[in-house]
Formats: structure tokens, C-alpha cells, sequence
């Protein structure tokens, strides 16, 4: 005798947890993945109506129950959700705790927050972050939702350290990505959606020193780039290029980048302005122009 087909048996624990109910600790990883995928269908929907989801599991989605809705951006979540929750079956099987790596391959073996309520608002915050610049998008595709993801609930892990502590994390995380072209602005972003996501499902105490880090960055970014500096920059790019901008907030961006060169988190800003300024992306004129712009920013910054 053969046992359940993994594939039947991932896609039924995806419907078993369409109603959000489930709260607390989880210790499977399949059900950690479950809750993730679920999520992340909950936002590309714009729905938490359970019947709606279980439309979108079953590939039965319709335009009256998904006006509006990305349909082929819904499948490829369906999949890589039966995916993911296979994964989890089979660290289930070996004894294994959830982490990272159960919702992002890519990720490695780090600790997430597994806390039903607390992982739904991180999964929340991360794509709320993402919608909020395009920019993750065109330059990072899936993989980078993924990624936002999981930094998203290792971030929410981080809740319970001390201030000092959890600064000193954020602060490293914010040298990773701003390496990789992710201004710490954009982290400071999305910890305030952190924030405001668990704020609205939990407790105040439950977002402990996450406050305190997205403060940190903030504060230390201020000290060159100020917010007004933030929208003036965004103004400057938008005259100069028009519809020809890479992406929204292109001037926000090279603003962000030139803080962190100032605050030493990076050497140079060049991780950022090499893909702005890209032949396959921009005219020779429009990334002239885009230099002219990060000119006119280091004239404003301190």
C-alpha cells in the first residue's frame, strides 16, 4: 500500500486553513507553510472571505468572485503554496522545526516568528510594503516577495529582544540589503507597516522593540537625507524624466541610496545607480539626467 499523495495532501491543509482561525504557536511546518500561503492569497486576492480562497486553491476562480484580480498571479501563488506546504510534510516527517527555508527555499535554515496571528500580519506587511514600491517588483520579481516574506517574520521574531538588540539586528539587515540595492529606507518602510499590522491584530506589547528599530533607521537616515529632502528629491526626478522614470519614487530611492553612502552602511551608492541608470532601461539622456538629479540631492543632503 502507498501513502497520500503529498500534492492532495499539501492542497487539502491549504483548504483546512481558509478561515484564518487557527491561532497560537505552530510547531508543524507543513501548517507553517499553510498559514503563509493562505496569507499571501489573502493579499493578491484583496479578500479573507473563505470561500473566495478556496476558489482560488481550486483554480476555479471567476471574474464576478475576482474582479480585478491578477489570476495568473493567483495560480503561481497556488503552486508554489502546494509547494511549499510539500516541504513542510516532509520536514513533518523528519522531525524538523519550521523556519525560513519551509516558505522560501532560497532563505536558509533562520528563525520566523511561528506564531499564527503574528505570521499572518508579517506576511501582510511584507506585500503591503512591496505594493508600496514598484520597485521591488521590477527589480526583484517573486523571488524578492519571497524574500520579503521571510524577512518579514524574522523581523517579527525580533520583537521580543531588548531595544539595543533588536536595533543591532535591524541595522544588519539593513547593510545586507542596501549591498544588494535596497535602500535601509525601504526596511524603514516596512517596519512601519510591521508595526501598524500587528498593532491592528494584537496586543501593543506585542510589537515590543520593532518600534524602536524602525526609529533607529529613521533617525540615523534623517541626519543627511530628511523627509523633505525624501519629496523634494522625488519632485526633481519626476521633472527631469516624466514618464520615462525607471520606476515610482526613483528620486525617494537615490536619496535613500546617498544617505546610506553618507552613514557608511554602504561605500557608494553605485548598487542602486547602476540599475537606474541601465542602457536596457533608461536613454543615455534619461540617465544623464538621473545623475543630474543625484547631483542636486548631495547639494541638499548634510
Amino acid at each position: 500500500m502507498t501513502g497520500p499523495d503529498p500534492a492532495d495532501e499539501a492542497r487539502q491543509l491549504l483548504l483546512d486553513h481558509v478561515d484564518r482561525a487557527l491561532t497560537g504557536p505552530l510547531e508543524d511546518p507543513a501548517v507553517v507553510a499553510a498559514v503563509v500561503g493562505v496569507e499571501r492569497l489573502v493579499v493578491a486576492t484583496a479578500t479573507t472571505d473563505a470561500q473566495v480562497l478556496r476558489l482560488a486553491l481550486t483554480g476555479r476562480l471567476t471574474e464576478p468572485t475576482a474582479h480585478g484580480v491578477d489570476r495568473d498571479r493567483v495560480a503561481e501563488l497556488v503552486t508554489e503554496a502546494e509547494k511549499h506546504v510539500m516541504a513542510g510534510l516532509a520536514r513533518r516527517a523528519e522531525g524538523l522545526a519550521a523556519d525560513a527555508a519551509v516558505v522560501n527555499p532560497d532563505a536558509g535554515g533562520y528563525e520566523i516568528t511561528t506564531d499564527a496571528t503574528l505570521l499572518r500580519a508579517a506576511v501582510r506587511a511584507a506585500q503591503r510594503s512591496i505594493d508600496a514600491m514598484p520597485y521591488y517588483g521590477a527589480r526583484y520579481g517573486a523571488r524578492g516577495s519571497r524574500f520579503a516574506t521571510t524577512d518579514s517574520a524574522w523581523l517579527m521574531s525580533l520583537a521580543w529582544l531588548d531595544e539595543a538588540s533588536a536595533v543591532r539586528q535591524v541595522e544588519w539587515l539593513s547593510r545586507v540589503l542596501a549591498g544588494r540595492g535596497m535602500p535601509s529606507w525601504l526596511l524603514e518602510i516596512h517596519l512601519d507597516e510591521l508595526v501598524a499590522e500587528v498593532r491592528s491584530v494584537a496586543d501593543a506589547d506585542a510589537v515590543g522593540a520593532l518600534p524602536a528599530a524602525a526609529g533607529a533607521l529613521a533617525t540615523a537616515r534623517r541626519q543627511h537625507v530628511d523627509d523633505d529632502l525624501l519629496e523634494s528629491a522625488d519632485a526633481w526626478a519626476d521633472e527631469a524624466l516624466g514618464d520615462a522614470l525607471p520606476v515610482r519614487r526613483t528620486g525617494a530611492l537615490i536619496a535613500a541610496a546617498v544617505a546610506d553612502a553618507r552613514l557608511g552602511v554602504t561605500r557608494d551608492d553605485g548598487a542602486l545607480m547602476d540599475w537606474l541608470t541601465d542602457p536596457a532601461r533608461v536613454t543615455d539622456a534619461d540617465a544623464s539626467a538621473l545623475l543630474e538629479v543625484r547631483a542636486r540631492i548631495l547639494e541638499h543632503a548634510r
